[in-house]
This record gives structure tokens, sequence and C-alpha cells, in this order.
């Protein structure tokens, strides 16, 4: 245990004989006090996440948390920007903590604000988004408010990585992932799609399913720390910081939040029917076991792109329009964030 105040109370007094006749002798208590005891959360409210379902589900979180007499003070945010301030705020005045309930892209806006901070706040998860992505990759196996509310109350404090997407004219912070192809077409398309089709998940698999009618074709060169792992057309390219994405699937399985590198994946091309035969693969963690998968691990993945036009890139499940850039860069950044993890079992 990281000890960072001992205080102590009195308990008796007690005579106690020497040479000199008796004195007076104090019990004393000792106090210790661990450095990720937190008196008051700062909390940051999306209730616009999962399609507004954040917003109706938060008088009974607020509930669960008075009940389990979590001290807490609310901010609420409508978007990104408003979210960057809120967090730069809540940092300038010294908290020690700050919980997101909200979805991986409000937690993404929060943790490039504290990423970039000498001393930030640590960053507590509340899932209340379609995905949750983040929460299963830092340790919380079932993200859902009763769990991540127990965390809260048995934690450690862990330093993780983040990462950043660069291209010509422009860069991306991600917390969890990133990817280009068939990935960010059909994120794009389901984002589209939940204005008329208010189930997140109802919506991606109709737009995973019409986007592998006809899947997106890409071209070009991939690198890892310099060395280049695929040249050739290809299906899709994502990268992980953590091993989920895209509201469970496991692309990058051998990924870890905490370990300095970044795993990648370019699947080459792949007809409708293997897409659909493998979708298994995609959930279960074996797709980068197939003969299509080209998995590579590193501290910077590179890609050349050998076509001209634009391509579309997805970073922590927002769609990023990048222009004409000839190449993409995805870089890690080792230890960049302070969170809030399950507690350790170890003593």
């Amino acid at each position: 245990m990281v000890v960072n105040q001992i205080t102590f109370s009195i308990l008796r007094v007690l005579p106690f004989q020497c040479d000199s006749g008796y004195l007076p002798c104090l019990t004393l208590k000792l106090h210790l006090w661990k450095e990720n005891t937190f008196v008051n959360w700062d909390i940051l409210i999306n209730p616009s996440a999962c399609a507004g379902s954040a917003g109706r589900h938060w008088p009974s979180v607020k509930e669960e948390l008075s009940s389990r007499e979590i001290t807490f003070t609310a901010h609420f945010t409508d978007a990104p920007e408003r979210t960057r301030s809120i967090i730069a705020d809540i940092a300038s005045r010294g908290a020690r903590a700050v919980a997101v309930y909200g979805g991986d892209g409000t937690l993404s806006d929060a943790a490039a604000v504290l990423s970039s901070l000498p001393s930030p706040p640590a960053l507590a998860v509340l899932p209340a988004g379609s995905g949750n992505d983040w929460a299963r990759s830092i340790g919380l196996e079932h993200p859902d408010i009763t769990s991540a509310l127990e965390v809260m109350k048995n934690y450690s404090i862990s330093l993780v990585d983040t990462a950043a997407a660069v291209w010509e004219n422009g860069s991306r912070f991600f917390l969890n992932s990133s990817g280009i192809g068939l990935d960010a077409i059909v994120l794009h398309r389901a984002l589209t799609m939940r204005k008329y089709i208010p189930l997140p998940k109802l919506s991606y698999i109709l737009s995973l399913a019409g986007s592998a009618v006809k899947p997106p074709v890409l071209n070009g060169r991939f690198t890892v720390d310099g060395e280049e792992f695929f040249s050739g057309s290809f299906l899709t390219f994502t990268v992980g910081v953590g091993s989920y994405s895209g509201g469970g699937m496991r692309l990058s399985p051998a990924a870890k939040p905490d370990d300095g590198l970044l795993d990648g994946l370019c699947l080459t091309e792949m007809g409708l029917l293997t897409i659909m035969r493998n979708l298994g693969r995609v959930f279960d963690g074996t797709l980068h076991s197939t003969e299509w998968a080209k998995p590579a691990q590193g501290k910077v993945l590179r890609f050349e792109n050998s076509n001209p036009g634009s391509f579309l890139l997805e970073a922590d499940g927002e769609p990023v329009p990048i222009g004409n850039s000839r190449w993409l860069e995805l870089h890690v950044k080792p230890e960049s964030l302070r969170v809030v993890t399950p507690a350790s079992t170890e003593e």
C-alpha cells in the first residue's frame, strides 16, 4: 500500500515507571491514508451517450452513487469542446480523480486533455455508451454501472498508454483504437443509420452487412518501427492500445494498455462469404491467426497510400476525414494517463 499521509489519535494515557519516577505514556492509533483515497469525485456526464440512454438512466445511477456513499460533484457536457473545457477546469482546481459517465468518445475527449498534463487527476469510467470497449480493455470484465461503482470503492491507480494518429496535415489523439478501410466505413455508415434506427448495435450490424456486400479495397505499404510487414491490397487496418474495439470485437487480442506498444492488424482482401464465415473470429480473438491476417506490434505503425484520393480514419469510434494524405502514422504514448482500475488481488 502506498501511503502519503500519516495521522494519529490519542487512545489513552498510562503511567510508565522509570528511574526518576512515573511518566505519562501515550497510546497512539496511527491512521494511514492511501494515495488513491478520494474524498470527493468529479463526475462528467454526457446525457446524449448511447442515443440518449445515458441521460434517461442518470437519475438511477445518481441514486446508486448515494447509496454507496460516494460523494461527487456533477458536470454535464453536450459536445466534445465542452467536455475538454470542463476536464481542463477540473484538473486546474487540483482534483485528484474524475469519472466519466458516457461512451468511448466522451472518454477519449477527457483523456486527450488529461494525458497532456504533468500531474493530472486519475480517470475512472462509468460506462454508458454503446461499445464501452475501453472499460473492458482496462480490466472491467463486465462493463456495467454496478461493476464500475464497485471499482470506485475498491480500486488501484495505474499508468496506461495512449496514442496519436498523425498524417500530412493533422493529427488526432486516441485512447483505445483506430483504423482505416472497412472498419472506418462501417462506423461512418452506422452513425448515419442511427438517425433513423435508434438502436446502436442493430445499426452497426446492418452497416457491416451492407458494407461487406461491396467492401472497400485500399492499397499501400505498411511498416512497424521502420520494418515492412505488408504491402498490397487490403480490406481493413486497425490498431489497438487495448484489446477491445467496436463493441466487444477483439481485433488486437494480445494488446495490453500498459506495455508501451501498439498492436496492429491488417486484413487482406476477403469476399463476402469469407467475411461472414469469419465474423465469430472477430469477437473471440482468433481472426489474427487466419491466412488473411497480417499482425504487427511496435511503437510506430505507418501506412503509405498507393492510391490517390482521400480515405477515412476511425479513432475511438469517431470518423475522422483526413483528406488526400499520402501517409498515416500511429504512435504510442507510453504511460501517459493515470486511470482508476479494479483493485489488484495481490497483497
